[in-house]
C-alpha cells in the first residue's frame, strides 16, 4: 500500500513539474534537455562541427536537442535500453563498457 502512495505522489509531482509540461509542448522526450541547455548556456561547450557521444542516452532528449540545434560531424547515442530513431544520430543498443 505504501508503494502505491509513493507512485501516486510521483505522478502528481510530474504533472505539476513545469519542465515536464514544457518538454511535452516543445516535443522533447524528457525534461533532462533543459539541464543540457542550462549547462551549455553557462559553459558554451556545444559548437557546430563537433563529434558527440551520448552515453546512457535513453530516452534521447539530449541527442534530440543536439541533432536539431547543431551540425555534428558524428553523433552517436548509446544505451542499454531501446531508443526511438533520431534524425542524424547513430543509435547503438548495448553496454559502452563492454570491450566487444
Amino acid at each position: 500500500m505504501k508503494k502505491n502512495k509513493i507512485s501516486k505522489n510521483w505522478i502528481n509531482k510530474q504533472r505539476r513539474d513545469i519542465y515536464v509540461r514544457q518538454s511535452k509542448v516543445e516535443g522533447y522526450r524528457s525534461r533532462a534537455v533543459y539541464k543540457l541547455k542550462e549547462i551549455n548556456e553557462k559553459f558554451k561547450f556545444l559548437k557546430n562541427n563537433i563529434s558527440v557521444i551520448d552515453l546512457g542516452a535513453a530516452p534521447g532528449s539530449w541527442s534530440q536537442y543536439i541533432s536539431s540545434n547543431l551540425k555534428c560531424n558524428k553523433h552517436l547515442a548509446i544505451d542499454l535500453k531501446e531508443i526511438e530513431e533520431i534524425k542524424n544520430v547513430k543509435i547503438l543498443k548495448g553496454d559502452f563498457t563492454d570491450i566487444e
